[in-house]
């Protein structure tokens, strides 16, 4: 049975905040930014569950071609309409109103590239998976599902392909959003975004 639809409303702060976390710095910007496109509506519907699909939530999430071991935060937006942020640089969010990642769909997960000091932050690296490199994703009761990556997209800031990343789709996806680019001191943001594809290969 098909489910009720929703809206994902994304503001232009959306795409600046995946590069960072907190306070001011030469890097400095509003902590409640995040990934996506310019005061963009994408109407989504979500597609009929996997058949195995749990009633657990993201828990963590494993890289191991990059070593990453992360807690997954659950967030939906903020006062403003803009999808919330990670509560620190170490930390992951899943977009909670939309797909699950196991679920028919694509579920998306970012995580910021670094800190406001120029550190490396959870997905400094992402950029270095590769066709077939494993995520995987552990739910609170124990439920793990682990895609392999299928593509890896650099976008410019002003042409994210918002319904593309969102995209209903009658297998699981996992997609994973972070800043890559160039740093512009005067917009303080990223100049493009990086997303890595996967597929569901397996769960347990």
């Amino acid at each position: 049975m098909k489910n009720t639809l929703f809206l994902f409303i994304i503001s232009i702060g959306i795409i600046a905040g995946i590069s960072i976390g907190y306070g001011t710095s030469h890097h400095a910007i509003n902590r409640n930014k995040q990934v996506l496109g310019d005061h963009t509506v994408v109407q989504n519907e979500r597609a009929n569950t996997a058949p195995t699909l749990s009633p657990g939530v993201p828990e963590t999430i494993t890289i191991p071609k990059i070593h990453v071991s992360a807690k997954v935060e659950s967030v939906g937006m903020d006062s403003l309409g803009r999808m919330a942020v990670p509560t620190n640089a170490t930390d992951t969010a899943w977009y909670s109103p939309g797909f699950k990642p196991g679920m028919n769909g694509s579920a998306v997960i970012d995580g910021h590239l670094d800190q406001v000091t120029g550190a490396p932050a959870v997905f400094w690296n992402l950029k270095l998976l590769t066709m077939g490199d494993t995520i995987s994703v552990t739910e609170d009761n124990g439920k793990k599902y682990t895609f392999a990556v299928s593509e890896i997209k650099r976008y410019p800031y002003n042409t994210f392909p918002i319904k593309h990343v969102f995209a209903a789709s009658d297998v699981p996806m996992l997609n994973l959003i972070t800043c890559n680019g160039t740093w512009d001191k005067t917009s303080k943001n990223y100049s493009d975004r990086l997303v890595v594809y996967s597929k569901l290969v397996s769960e347990n």
